[in-house]
């Protein structure tokens, strides 16, 4: 049995959209995980059981990915990081969850930065871990990223397992894919029909001012070997967010929290539950 399957599954089903979701633990400080680009709650397997230890931890896959993929009013107009934010913060109204802090890794970053942007009042505190927020830099410094674009060809092409390989390669290094163990395989397997969707979304334009006028606190982590443009991402959020700490995992690449699991964990428990100094 694997790790996840300790949690159960549950399933919310919306106006446009059925969320399939895991919810563990009992603390009142409550945590929503937001997974990436062919991903799932799967993505967070190594992390449920220590979070979950320290606080409430909601880990749903976002409407559009497996297991409960289908999008009830059409993928396409669907599948964008604003319908994504609305989405979360209908599951989180459903489990009657008021206030949280929000983890969003990749793709996930930009979904978990629009709810703390859009309702700074319910986001108590905002955690990316190499967000692909590529907005943020000089339309001059953002390289090229040609793995896109032979992703995709790949794909329209039917060759699934070289499109994922060429994407998660061009995200966490070469050679990657090749390394990967068979869960993670199996999951972007699952995912691979999110790709033309992923590839082809609009640019996510980060607005911070909200985040700062609120005091949200920020928590940045990234890998030490995750390759461009994840190193400058974090280094223009620490300069654009009001209360930003930073954190980098060695030896880490974009998969960072499964790479060095404990130690990604320590980090976000420490970040939500500071130890008080002793008297």
């Amino acid at each position: 049995m694997t790790m996840q399957n300790e949690y159960p599954q549950h399933t919310l089903t919306l106006a446009n959209a059925a969320i399939a979701y895991q919810d563990a633990g009992q603390s009142p400080t409550c945590l929503l995980l937001v997974h990436g680009s062919l991903c799932d709650f799967r993505f967070w397997r190594w992390q449920l059981p220590d979070l979950s230890a320290a606080v409430r931890v909601i880990a749903p896959s976002l409407p559009g990915y497996p297991p409960a993929s289908h999008m009830l009013a059409g993928a396409g107009a669907q599948f964008s990081i604003d319908q994504h934010t609305t989405d979360l913060f209908a599951l989180m109204d459903h489990l009657g969850i008021n206030h949280f802090a929000v983890l969003g890794h990749s793709r996930g970053g930009r979904v978990a930065a629009e709810m703390a942007c859009r309702r700074p009042d319910r986001v108590t505190h905002l955690l990316l871990a190499d967000p692909g927020l590529g907005s943020v830099l000089p339309e001059d410094s953002m390289p090229a990223l040609p793995y896109r674009d032979l992703a995709l060809a790949a794909y329209e092409q039917g060759n699934t397992d070289k499109a994922l390989e060429i994407f998660i390669d061009g995200v966490s290094g070469a050679g990657t894919w090749k390394r990967m163990v068979s869960w993670f395989k199996a999951m972007t397997r699952d995912q691979a029909a999110t790709l033309p969707l992923i590839i082809r979304e609009p640019l996510y334009e980060l607005n911070p001012s909200r985040v700062n006028e609120y005091g949200i606190p920020v928590t940045l982590i990234g890998g030490s070997d995750s390759p461009p443009p994840f190193p400058a991402i974090l280094d223009a959020l620490q300069q654009q967010f009001s209360h930003a700490t930073r954190h980098t995992l060695t030896p880490a690449s974009h998969g960072l929290n499964l790479a060095l699991p404990h130690a990604f964990n320590q980090i976000i428990v420490q970040e939500l539950i500071p130890k008080t100094p002793a008297q």
